[in-house]
Order: C-alpha cells, then structure tokens, then sequence
C-alpha cells in the first residue's frame, strides 16, 4: 500500500498543475521538476539570417526559468528560483502569492519568452 498524498500536498500539487497550464496556455513550455518546483521555457530563437551575421554563431538555447512554492509569512507564495554560483546552491526571490496565478504566469512570460521578429 502506497502513503496517501495529504490535502495539503494535493492542494500543493493543484496549485503547480494550474501554473503550468497558465502558462502553456500563453505558448510556454512547463515540466513539474519537484514536489514544488516547475520549469518553464520558452522557444529557442529563430536563426535571423537577414543581417549575415547571426546565422554565424550557434543557435541560443531557449530560455527557462524555474519556480517554485514556498511559505513566507504564513503564506504560500511564487517564488523564482536563482542559482547561486558564490555559495554553490540555489537561491529564491518572491514573485506573489500562490493565489495569483495569472499575474506569475504573465511575469514568467517576460522572463523566458523572446519579442517576436514580426
């Protein structure tokens, strides 16, 4: 017999299926990495081959960020998820609480996703 998720975990687990499908319903790409942790990218970028120099240097691999739920306050809230190269670890920075689903989407949208060339 398996352990029974909690309805704390389930509410957790909600709240990270919800972000995600936010998400890749703004065009993103989003994978549950952890019990709290999503990743999210975006596209790689189109090769600009109009200028003759880009297409030079090798493709740029997409962008990604990764987020994760934390209690800060009493409060379960977004939070980025930095890597911290000096003390060789991770760090996190608040974005908004876990509520505001749709706000956090929009600011992982403006971190990964690249302006459109059109």
């Amino acid at each position: 017999m398996g352990a029974r998720p909690t309805p704390h975990r389930e509410a957790l687990e909600h709240a990270l299926r919800t972000l995600a499908d936010e998400v890749s319903g703004l065009g993103l790409h989003a994978t549950i990495t952890g019990p709290l942790t999503l990743s999210v990218r975006g596209d790689a970028p189109a090769p600009d081959l109009g200028d003759g120099v880009a297409h030079l240097f090798e493709p740029a691999a997409p962008l990604s960020q990764s987020v994760t739920i934390e209690s800060r306050g009493g409060r379960l809230w977004w939070c980025w998820v930095w890597t911290d190269a000096e003390r060789g670890g991770h760090d996190s920075e608040p974005i908004l609480p876990v509520e505001e689903v749709d706000e956090v989407a929009r600011r992982i949208r403006t971190v990964v996703a690249l302006p459109s060339a059109t």
